[in-house]
Order: C-alpha cells, then sequence, then structure tokens
C-alpha cells in the first residue's frame, strides 16, 4: 500500500521504497546510471526526496509492471510519462497494469550446475521457468512476457565487465532483481558490482541458501504475490543455547553425514545474523524495516533448523545435559 504524502515534505529513501514498491538500492543504481531523480541532500548527506520525485518514481514502477524497460523509460520526458501510462492501459489486456505482476515470480537459473543444484527448490511466491547453461543463452530466450523474473546467474569468476553487462539485461529485460552466484572475484569488482545493485552469493550455495535469501527479500514481490508477513509475527524463543551448539559441533554421533555438527554450524550463523539484524534495526532508523523483515526471517529460519536439530538429538539419543 503506497503511503500518503503531503505538499512540501521530503523523503529519506527507506521512505520512498515503501511509498514506490522500489527497493531503495534499485533507486540509487537508477539515479547513478541514468539520472532518474536527482533527490537534495541534508547536512548529512542522506538523501531526501520530494513529493513530485515519489509520484514520478511511482509512475515508473507503473510502466515497468506494464513490460517497459528501465532503460527506455529513462528516454522519455517526465511529461511524456502520464501518456504513455494511459498508452499502455489502453492497449488489448492491458487494463489492468498491476494484474501483470500478479501469479508466481519466475526464477531464471543461467549456469551449468544450477539447474541440477536448485531445481527442486520450493518457495512460495516463486516458480522455476527456465534453466539456461550461459547468460548468452538466457539473454537469447524470450522471457516470460510483462513478468517480475529474477535471474540466478552462476560464474565461476566475476569481473567488473561481466556484471556490467549482467546488469544491462537486467534493465533491458526488465528483470526485478539479478542474483550472482561466484567463486572467485576482487574485493574491488565487488564493490562496484553491488554499485550496479546485483546482489552477490559467494559458492557453496544450495537450495535452502537460495531459499533463505529470496524469502528475505520478498520486497521484490508484488504485496499479493508476498509469502508470510514475518515483521507481524513474534520472534520465535531460542531453543538452543549458544554454549550447546558449540558442544554439538564437537559432538561424535553414529550419523555418517555429521548431521548435528552440520546443523549446529548453522544455526549458530543464523542467531547471529539474527542478532546483527536487530542491531542495525536499532541503529537505522532509515532502512529499519527492511532490517525488521530480515530478523523475523532468519528468526523463523533458525527456529525450523532448531526444530531439525531437536528431532536429530532426540534420534541420536544426545544428552544436553551432558553437554551444558
Amino acid at each position: 500500500m503506497n503511503e500518503v504524502v503531503e505538499e512540501g515534505q521530503s523523503f529519506r529513501i527507506g521512505a520512498v521504497e515503501r511509498a514506490t514498491g522500489i527497493p531503495a538500492n534499485t533507486i540509487r543504481v537508477w539515479e547513478r546510471r541514468y539520472g532518474l531523480v536527482n533527490p537534495a541532500r541534508d547536512e548529512t548527506g542522506t538523501r531526501l526526496y520530494s513529493q513530485d520525485d515519489v509520484e514520478y518514481l511511482r509512475q515508473v514502477r507503473s510502466l515497468i509492471d506494464a513490460g517497459d524497460s528501465i532503460g527506455y523509460i529513462a528516454t522519455l520526458d517526465k511529461s511524456q510519462i502520464p501518456a504513455r501510462i494511459e498508452s499502455l492501459a489502453s492497449m488489448p489486456n492491458r487494463g489492468n497494469l498491476r494484474r501483470r505482476r500478479t501469479g508466481l515470480a519466475p526464477l531464471l537459473l543461467v549456469g551449468p550446475t544450477l539447474g541440477d543444484r536448485l531445481g527442486d527448490i520450493d518457495l512460495p511466491g516463486y516458480t522455476i521457468h527456465a534453466s539456461y547453461a550461459s547468460p548468452a543463452e538466457a539473454r537469447q530466450a524470450s522471457l516470460p512476457t510483462h513478468s517480475n523474473a529474477i535471474a540466478v546467474v552462476e560464474t565461476e569468476q566475476v569481473t567488473r565487465s561481466m556484471a556490467q553487462e549482467l546488469a544491462a539485461w537486467r534493465d533491458d529485460a526488465s528483470l526485478t532483481a539479478l542474483i550472482v552466484v561466484y567463486s572467485y572475484a576482487r574485493k574491488s569488482d565487488l564493490e562496484a558490482i553491488r554499485d550496479l545493485g546485483l546482489l552477490v552469493l559467494r559458492e557453496p550455495i544450495d537450495a535452502e541458501m537460495l531459499r533463505h535469501v529470496l524469502l528475505t527479500r520478498k520486497y521484490w514481490l508484488a504485496p499479493e504475490e508476498q509469502p508470510g508477513d514475518y515483521l507481524s509475527e513474534p520472534i520465535p524463543p531460542q531453543l538452543f543455547t549458544k554454549k550447546e551448539l558449540v558442544a554439538l559441533a564437537l559432538v561424535q554421533t553414529s550419523v555418517s553425514c555429521e548431521c548435528p555438527r552440520h546443523l549446529a554450524e548453522l544455526l549458530i550463523s543464523l542467531s547471529a545474523f539474527e542478532r546483527y539484524s536487530q542491531l542495525c534495526e536499532d541503529r537505522s532508523t532509515e532502512d529499519a524495516a527492511v532490517h525488521a523483515m530480515l530478523r523475523g526471517a532468519t528468526a523463523h529460519a533458525r527456529a525450523t533448523m532448531e526444530a531439525a536439530l531437536k528431532r536429530v538429538v532426540d534420534h541420536e539419543k544426545i544428552d544436553l545435559s551432558e553437554l551444558r
């Protein structure tokens, strides 16, 4: 739901994200690449957007929902935008622009092994649309018409020039987001890649990791497509202490795949990120909603994995009292 804006008000980027449905990082990229908006700055350098900026970005979102690419929209004068929206709405089967973003968000898996590794992933709000061997093959393919597709691209090494090509494809194809899964990259290249609005994940990743990333970024989806609202649900209490998890990570069991150790290590990481998100939520007023969502999503992922670890502990007849 869009926020109400009043005459003469200025808005920080977090408020603009909530008002328009456009991720803050995407807005920043559009500013740098296309000069789409030119917000004022306060004495600390924080962006301040006007009411006109917010309304313009809402119109841009409407055109993207209808199928226009951001590269094309940037060539239009602001005075041309209302007429463009009206012309698209009057075309056959385009009477309801919002409807173009309903249904499941297509995932495009790009790379030699992603299809095998992630093809069976079960994600609320998402569906695997296709798997491609390379970015070149994906660029030549016909994507879902006016979809809010998200591409996951696998590459051994990611460079700045490659990232620029991927970002251009994302914009030309009106992808909602593009995730790069890489093995090696220089730190300077990674910083430039993030500035392009790409999300980078380092190998190895599996279906559970991708599930966590996509569900904690549920603002990529239209409101009617989103999974459960973590912000409205209470934070589940922790089932294991850190001391117990560390002990379980070291315990010797008969399980050949070392499940207790792997689960305990995962839970230690999830608990740490949960606490980190809470600190960010308290520290940054501008991004508080996003960090609250991250904390809630992580807490519920943690609770799910704690239940799984509890079953393993019971199965292995591990006495937690001896580990304390």
